[in-house]
């Protein structure tokens, strides 16, 4: 299992990005093509698989008990993946999901990252000057979790909680100079924070949605808290920071 983390780690993001994407797109047309086929009943189906979108809030938190703020919370945040499951009961599930998830900070301290000297925040020339820090963090997210669903009529509703398992797999800084003394004029460039972020985040998951049978075809909306706690920062300053996100997502699954 180590061995096959790894491996995800060093995959190029842009690879990583291609290959979530064309598995997504691929399950929606299929889905589709079942939906135009099949106008089944999907009470007594026990395996499901899908693909979900999902829009989140991110809000990172210092874990430094003395300091109230460490960034400021983002609304752009998204995510995209497959979910797959099994019923075990009529209201009882059992589902997991590989989703591909950006969270992102605003104007986020930069001493957690760098040190006071370091290269990046050193002016260059007469007026470049760093104005404010922000921070993208791409991970592959690993939830599995368990459903109830409180009934089995058109529209169902239902519940479910859980653990995340999320692997870096990318993470870099926006660094924002303005370079004019007497205009807002500002130029940014990207640095690479990787390996600044710990490989792994494990985090409880709990949401609640509503599922709309159509025949063998489900529609999932549902809302999600993530409630993050472990230090994300690979930096050893005596400083950290945790991250907390809420996900709007719409799924469509295929009842097997």
């Amino acid at each position: 299992m180590m061995i096959f983390l790894h491996h995800l780690n060093i995959i190029n993001l842009y690879k990583m990005k291609k290959i979530l994407f064309l598995v997504f797109t691929f399950l929606v047309v299929d889905l589709c093509t079942v939906m135009s086929q099949d106008s089944g009943s999907s009470i007594d189906s026990k395996m499901f698989v899908g693909v979900k979108g999902a829009y989140g809030i991110s809000d990172f938190k210092t874990v430094v008990p003395a300091i109230t703020k460490f960034a400021d919370a983002t609304f752009d945040n998204i995510s995209y993946g497959v979910l797959f499951g099994y019923n075990l009961t009529a209201n009882i599930g059992l589902q997991g999901e590989v989703n591909y998830s950006q969270y992102s900070a605003d104007n986020i301290d930069e001493s957690y990252l760098y040190s006071p000297l370091s290269p990046a925040l050193q002016p260059s020339g007469q007026f470049s000057i760093v104005d404010h820090l922000d921070m993208d963090l791409y991970y592959i997210d690993i939830p599995v979790m368990v459903k109830y669903t409180l009934s089995k009529i058109g529209f169902s509703p239902y519940l479910y909680a859980g653990v995340n398992f999320g692997i870096n797999v990318q993470g870099n800084t926006t660094i924002v100079r303005k370079i004019s003394a007497t205009e807002a004029v500002y130029r940014d460039y990207k640095d690479d924070i990787s390996a600044r972020i710990r490989y792994n985040d494990i985090a409880p998951v709990g949401g609640i949605g509503a599922k709309m049978n159509l025949g063998s075809l489900s529609l999932l909306l549902d809302i999600r808290y993530k409630h993050g706690f472990m230090n994300q920062s690979n930096v050893d300053n005596n400083l950290g920071f945790s991250n907390k996100a809420i996900w709007g997502s719409v799924g469509l699954v295929y009842n097997l």
